[in-house]
């Protein structure tokens, strides 16, 4: 079964102790990405991990898969927090979208 991006359910997983609002931003996010393909879309996820040692830089790491029709574009960002993380996740795969499908609608 293929879905457009309004009918996909963006999966997000949050580590341990993350606020469930950061769930709904990460939701709008992928799906803003995914306002920019017409391709049929198969799955999209995103996983927010947070490191437990207080001296790491950047201790929050998100990581998105998106299957557009069988191909599936994968990107990851560090960064302080779970917004600044999704924030560069949506950049780097609406990047790896542009590169994938240049001739994708806006």
């Amino acid at each position: 079964m293929t879905r457009t991006h309004s009918e996909v359910e963006v999966n997000v997983q949050l580590a341990p102790g993350m606020e469930a609002g950061v769930q709904q931003y990460a939701r709008e996010k992928i799906s803003a990405v995914l306002g920019h393909t017409a391709r049929p879309i198969l799955f999209a996820r995103v996983r927010l991990d947070q490191t437990r040692n207080p001296a790491a830089d950047r201790p929050v790491t998100a990581r998105g898969e998106v299957d557009l029709n069988g191909r599936v574009l994968h990107a990851e960002a560090c960064a302080d927090t779970p917004y600044e993380a999704l924030d560069l996740l949506q950049d780097r795969l609406q990047a790896r979208l542009d590169r994938e499908h240049p001739t994708h609608s806006h």
